[in-house]
């Protein structure tokens, strides 16, 4: 924490920029005026804040940064731009912000378990990142089969796991929706045969056309397909510390194991490098948390199922803290 109460950690990131095609130039002052507009449209692009996603659309993320771009932008008075840098589950986007030069320009918005579970000692991201603002709740991701399946609970699934090695859907134990996957298996020492997935819309796919037994989704998700489709999804447990209020008879896997420690949600962060100066940095912080109160935002918000809350640089230490600590227990 800096003594103007900025937490820090620190990682750039690269970007491409916006380039306008360039005109022959034209006679007289309609020529004039024309360099003119272009000139001043092309300072209005390099100028403008960049906000940088690490993963496609319609991803959480994706979805993030789409809600809070507008808002954002109107209380910063100046625009601020939204573009994609893919690959490297995420990492690409995190080095292109850690790599830019600190003056706010560029930003990134990330799911902060995913920036600890990238990390690698050879290459660490959160200590050259610096916080700038939490900008959702935590939700959970969860354990699911196909309601047709015969197992129907918990008991069901430590039954079935111990006949038979179950066929699960998952994007890897380094992700952070594969992770809670990755914590059954450690904790009550079940083996499942991966099926690795690109996506959790892959992942449901897989259980509605029973190519999977099991897949770990996000509870998001898996409300938004019930309440959407006939074939439902039968979540067997979440990865919060507390039951879903949608799901109220759905356990958590902390709750299922004795151990409050294990519990871990997927929350999303705006980070900038990190020498960024506080006078920036705090003006960034400000206008992010000012999105408490726009009523636009938290309507769309609510109506796409994104638990916006906007909180400043030490409760992104908060998470980054507890992350850590259930990143730690799946390593042993």
């Amino acid at each position: 924490m800096s003594a103007t109460g900025v937490a820090r950690f620190n990682e750039p990131c690269i970007i491409g920029r916006m380039t306008l095609a360039r005109r022959d130039a034209l006679r007289g002052t309609a020529a004039m005026a024309v360099a003119g507009s272009i000139g001043r449209r092309a300072h209005a692009a390099r100028e403008a804040v960049r906000l940088i996603c690490g993963f496609g659309v319609g991803n959480p993320t994706d979805l993030c940064a789409q809600l809070i771009q507008d808002g954002f932008s109107a209380a910063l008075n100046e625009p601020v731009e939204f573009d994609y840098t893919l690959g490297q589950a995420g990492r690409r986007a995190a080095l292109q912000v850690i790599d830019a030069e600190p003056d706010g320009r560029l930003l990134l918005i990330a799911e902060i378990l995913n920036l600890v579970l990238q990390e690698t000692p050879a290459e660490p991201l959160l200590s050259r990142l610096q916080p700038i603002a939490k900008v959702t709740r935590g939700f959970s991701t969860a354990l699911a089969v196909n309601e047709l399946s015969d197992i129907r609970d918990w008991p069901g699934l430590l039954a079935a796991a111990g006949a038979a090695r179950l066929k699960a859907a998952t994007m890897g134990a380094d992700s952070t929706i594969g992770l809670l996957l990755a914590l059954v298996e450690r904790r009550l020492k079940l083996s499942f045969e991966p099926i690795e997935v690109a996506g959790t819309n892959a992942a449901v796919d897989l259980l509605l056309t029973r190519r999977a037994d099991i897949a770990v989704v996000d509870t998001r998700t898996a409300l938004l397909h019930n309440a959407r489709n006939r074939t439902k999804l039968r979540v067997l447990a979440t990865s919060g510390a507390r039951r879903s209020p949608q799901l109220p008879d759905v356990p958590t896997l902390a709750e299922l194991v004795g151990d409050r420690k294990l519990a871990y949600t997927i929350s999303f962060g705006v980070f900038a490098p990190a020498a960024t100066p506080a006078v920036v940095a705090n003006r960034l912080t400000a206008a992010l948390v000012g999105l408490r109160t726009d009523r636009s935002v938290q309507t769309q918000a609510r109506l796409a199922r994104i638990p916006l809350e906007f909180d400043g640089p030490s409760a992104i230490a908060t998470a980054v803290a507890r992350d850590r600590r259930v990143a730690a227990d799946l390593a042993g």
